[in-house]
């Protein structure tokens, strides 16, 4: 029971009503497993039917032998929520935490945050660092904002300063396809995860902000196939002084995947040292059990194994 599954996601009751409340672009519509969040006729995430059954979900973890789970509601921008961002952040966090208090020792959870405000997002933090929070939950865009815009550099500076563990989720961004049944969110996020990350070692962020505990869903999405791509043509960004891939090998990577070719270009780009477990549970059926699985089949070492399940994450996490 020594597994911590960094990628697990939870959505408090009221979440998705809090974040979306007047917001005509969006839409939750009823399917045969659960709930679709529809953006301007595209679906963009779900909400699976039974994923507040927390006997369920222990069940699952006692099976899968994972002993905690760190929580957090993924692709649920809570930019979308705009000038109403704390307060969803407020309804998000508490729910969270309030089952992390359940099942101490099985649950933790990553917060939310009003980033746009930089007031309201340091309260934020405090109130849910009180909470108990691991950490902090981001999309790869903050409303309208990309992750390396300007106007919220100052987050990425706060979790530096505080050296927190953020975990980065691809969600939808405001130029999406419109009317996509869900092309974009298989094919597409991951890019979103690629992209993101790029662009904040391109600005400078990565450089500045040293002491921010990243970790990238997905092994990287794109990145491990493009890394050389993308390094090859750094020298046209004044702010970035060092090849991309110097700073996103600083970074960690989760392991929500159960592709063992992808496990191991991820392995061979990042090092075993930079990937930690995580699932996706419960948006996949059997993916926890799934990525062990396959994770066993890269026949790498007991050392790196025991590391990417657990040893590594708990030097993250507060």
């Amino acid at each position: 029971m020594d597994i911590i599954d960094v990628h697990a996601h939870l959505y408090p009751e009221g979440s998705f009503t809090e974040v979306l409340k007047n917001d005509s672009e969006f839409e939750l519509v009823e399917n045969p497993r659960g709930q679709s969040l529809v953006y301007r006729g595209s679906h963009v995430m779900s909400m699976p039917v039974g994923q507040a059954d927390i006997a369920l979900r222990l069940a699952s973890m006692d099976e899968a032998g994972i002993g905690m789970a760190i929580l957090s509601v993924g692709a649920l921008n809570i930019g979308w929520a705009r000038a109403r961002a704390a307060a969803a952040a407020r309804i998000v966090n508490d729910g969270l935490a309030a089952v992390c208090r359940q099942f101490p020792g099985r649950f933790r959870f990553v917060a939310v945050l009003p980033c746009a405000n930089e007031a309201e997002m340091k309260s934020e933090l405090d109130r849910a660092q009180d909470l108990g929070a691991a950490g902090v939950g981001i999309a790869t865009n903050i409303g309208e904002f990309q992750l390396h815009a300007p106007e919220i550099r100052h987050f990425w500076r706060e979790m530096n300063r505080r050296k927190l563990m953020v975990l980065v989720h691809p969600t939808c961004p405001c130029n999406a396809p419109q009317n996509d049944p869900g092309t974009f969110l298989s094919v597409g996020y991951p890019a979103e995860t690629a992209m993101a990350a790029t662009k904040l070692a391109l600005a400078g962020v990565l450089a500045e902000c040293p002491d921010a505990k990243i970790v990238w869903s997905h092994l990287g999405g794109s990145l491990p196939m493009i890394l050389d791509r993308i390094d090859r043509g750094y020298q046209r960004y004044s702010s970035c002084p060092h090849p991309p891939g110097y700073y996103l090998r600083r970074c960690y990577f989760d392991t929500a995947c159960a592709h063992g070719p992808a496990f191991e270009c991820a392995r061979a780009t990042w090092g075993g040292g930079a990937l930690v477990f995580g699932t996706d549970v419960p948006h996949v059926p059997n993916t926890e059990k799934d990525t062990i699985r396959a994770l066993e089949a890269c026949q790498w070492s007991d050392t790196e194994l025991r590391d990417i399940y657990g040893g590594t994450v708990r030097r993250l996490i507060i």
